[in-house]
């Protein structure tokens, strides 16, 4: 059987490399991932060029064979590592580290321009050591990359591209120590076992680079969609303004809570708060300070709350408080607290104006299916408190008042 000549095979996988990036490229620009996608074909691309110039080792230059081939080689790995920050959002690299992979580039070039002897053989070792260390140093790179920003567990994506680079470093292990230890001087690339060595490993490499970018693609896109859901989910439950709860998510939470309370006997009670003089805050000073307030008086009340309680903003200035597994004795006692921590709010807009509030308290009654009948008991004990004088607490049972804390 006649022997494949080594250029037959590095010319083959050339045309591999240079195959995967014209296939690829329109579906990862179909896939809208921006810079990355066009980077990591273009080093994909370059890869196979700088292949099929080493392929032609004793055809053409030394400058197109050894120069221009191992600088296409540099390129491209860096670029599948740009494209793998790009990826996951990690910033860009600094000005120094694009020029490390420069200046090795120009280090090798150098050992070659000085090399006399035939072939350039004799600064070959040296040559194959450089671009190993090059190769090794940019995917230490990538793997810290994927090491520091890839989900745990790691998805098939990040083990592909994990085995790709793992492949040409062994390769050029290996080049390195056949060069070392052949008795007679041999270029690295030309010898069969070297050559078949280097095909096998960057062949796989570019499947598996490819196939690895369309999973890390794939995962980048259901985090993104995760998150989007997860942003709608929070928008759709937070007020805009004071980002505290709103009326549905109130309500959403209030019928989880009724059902726990019937369920194992559990008190629930109801905070109304309304600002006292809203209008008059808006019509002296501007509906932007009239918003400051409102955010303030959401933080005063928050600060207040235990972990399962929610703070929910339902009308324009009118807030409501709910307290599961509190009855009205302790919701009392955090209306008064509440009360005071806003009337202690400074607000530097409102030049002095100090800001207080009403506040209404009603329980969960036997016969309530909802949460409809204890706010409304709640609303009748918060304009109890407004009538009252304002800046105090009323309860609903008992129609008794408390005074704010002087």
């Amino acid at each position: 059987m006649t022997a494949i000549h080594p250029q037959t095979l590095l010319v083959a996988l050339a045309i591999e490399f240079l195959a995967l990036t014209l296939v690829s490229l329109p579906a990862w620009r179909a896939l809208s991932t921006g810079g990355g996608a066009a980077r990591w074909s273009v080093g994909i691309g370059a890869i196979g060029v700088g292949m099929g110039l080493f392929s032609q080792r004793g055809i053409s230059s030394g400058l197109l064979t050894v120069v221009l081939a191992n600088g296409c080689m540099i390129y491209g790995i860096q670029s599948i590592y740009v494209s793998v920050r790009n990826i996951y959002e990690v910033p860009p690299l600094k000005h120094w580290q694009h020029l490390l992979p420069l200046a090795c580039w120009i280090a090798l070039s150098l050992i070659w321009a000085f090399d006399s002897s035939p072939g350039e053989l004799a600064s070959a070792m040296w040559r194959v050591a450089l671009m190993s260390v090059a190769v090794a140093v940019i995917a230490s790179g990538i793997g810290w990359v994927l090491l520091r920003c890839a989900p745990r567990p790691w998805s098939m994506g990040t083990w592909y591209v994990c085995v790709a680079l793992v492949m040409p470093a062994v390769a050029q292990y290996f080049r390195t120590v056949h060069f070392v230890y052949h008795p007679v001087p041999v270029d690295p690339i030309t010898s069969p076992i070297s050559a078949v060595s280097v095909f096998a490993a960057f062949a796989a490499c570019g499947v598996f680079l490819t196939y690895g970018f369309f999973l890390l693609i794939n995962d980048r896109l259901r985090v993104q969609l995760e998150q989007a859901n997860a942003r709608l989910a929070e928008d759709a439950a937070t007020d805009p303004l004071t980002r505290v709860a709103n009326r549905r998510q109130l309500e959403l939470v209030a019928a989880k809570e009724i059902s726990r309370a019937r369920r194992y006997g559990w008190p629930l009670t109801v905070l109304m708060l309304d600002l006292d003089h809203f209008k008059r805050v808006n019509d002296i000073f501007g509906h932007a300070v009239g918003d400051q307030v409102l955010r303030a008086v959401a933080e005063s009340a928050q600060r207040q709350l235990r972990g399962h309680d929610l703070v929910a903003r339902i009308g324009g200035e009118e807030f409501a408080i709910l307290l599961p597994q509190s009855d009205m004795l302790g919701a009392e006692v955090l209306a008064r607290r509440v009360l005071q921590d806003i009337r202690d709010t400074k607000i530097d807009a409102l030049e002095g104006m100090i800001v207080t509030v009403s506040i209404g308290i009603a329980a969960l009654k036997e016969g309530d299916e909802n949460l409809t009948p204890v706010l409304h008991r709640a609303d009748v004990a918060l304009y109890r408190a407004k009538a009252a004088g304002r800046n105090r607490v009323a309860i609903d049972e008992s129609a008794m008042e408390w005074p704010a804390a002087e």
